[in-house]
């Protein structure tokens, strides 16, 4: 709010910008901080790849 009103003409800083804001009642939503989930050197054993990506099946419920 501070960038954006000076571009419409308006004198206005960061402080004066957060009270206008608590006055009309409107707060920043913060972006989320990007969380690694996955550890990709872990010890754990890798399982071996079966299907190969030879999805036929022969029968149902078989592969």
């Amino acid at each position: 709010m501070a960038k954006g009103l000076p571009a419409l003409g308006y004198s206005v800083g960061h402080y004066q910008a957060r009270d206008l804001m608590r006055e009309a009642g409107i707060w920043v939503r913060y972006r989320w901080r990007y969380r690694v989930t996955t550890d990709s050197r872990h010890a754990h054993p890798v399982f071996p790849n079966r299907l190969a990506r030879d999805f036929t099946v022969s029968a149902p419920n078989r592969v």
